[in-house]
């Protein structure tokens, strides 16, 4: 029997705004293996980078992610996480925590970060919004400026 949060999960991956960014090229989902999914997002460059979300208890608490090895099934090295300017450091930041982003939109992320309610309401987790919200997040981050090409 499948979970309603598995439902929740399979029918936002299955909405109009997660597809759109599939068929564009911009993410797509890799698998599901509950409460985990691995979705990969495209950078500026053109690489992919699979991140492994955490949906306990999906949508009503916001996922965690990390970026994901999909070869050894495993955390990606840290050495290996996307590196640039100033907003990517910062998203991107393993010496904050290893197992999560550092974005408005990630469960761990957003404990004790209420200015974030003010300061970022577009990145916040959004149960109506979905996995879209977060996916959308680490897109727009990996496709700026501050993302850098030749790491």
């Amino acid at each position: 029997m499948t979970s309603l949060d598995r439902q929740a999960f399979e029918a936002d991956v299955n909405s109009g705004a997660f597809l759109n960014g599939s068929f564009s090229g911009r993410w797509g989902l890799s698998s599901i293996a509950w409460p985990h999914a691995l979705i990969w997002v495209r950078a500026g460059d053109g690489s992919q980078l699979l991140m492994r979300f955490e949906l306990t208890n999906y949508p009503r608490n916001a996922p965690t992610a990390q970026p994901w090895d999909g070869e050894t099934n495993a955390a990606l090295p840290t050495a290996l996480w996307p590196r640039g300017h100033e907003r990517i450091n910062a998203a991107f930041n393993p010496s904050w925590n290893a197992s999560a982003l550092y974005i408005p939109c990630d469960r761990i992320a957003m404990q004790g970060h209420e200015v974030w309610r003010q300061l970022h309401p577009s990145m916040l987790w959004d149960p109506a919004v979905g996995i879209h919200r977060y996916v959308r997040v680490v897109a727009d981050l990996l496709g700026s400026p501050d993302y850098d090409l030749a790491h």
